[in-house]
């Protein structure tokens, strides 16, 4: 389940793991002119998607300042989580 650009929800056979992912380019020390692509990826690992998506939360809205920001932030993931319930 993709949550936004950057982060989406998986599983293995005992967790509900938040992904947050990204994707970056190498170089390589010993020739600079050869770049490599790939995805980075940190995994949050939970019991649950309750808590999972939790973390989301936690995790999106960091560094952000007012209440409204906040209440803004909180309004687009309610809409992701209504829009894959449909699905």
């Amino acid at each position: 389940m993709n949550l936004n650009e950057n982060y989406r929800i998986i599983y293995d056979e005992n967790n509900t793991i938040l992904q947050f992912f990204e994707q970056r380019e190498k170089k390589y020390k010993s020739d600079c002119s050869v770049v490599v692509s790939y995805e980075f990826q940190d995994n949050s690992y939970y019991p649950n998607l309750k808590t999972a998506l939790q973390g989301f939360l936690n995790k999106c809205t960091w560094g952000l300042e007012t209440a409204k920001e906040v209440l803004t932030k909180l309004d687009e993931v309610a809409k992701i989580i209504r829009d894959e319930h449909k699905s």
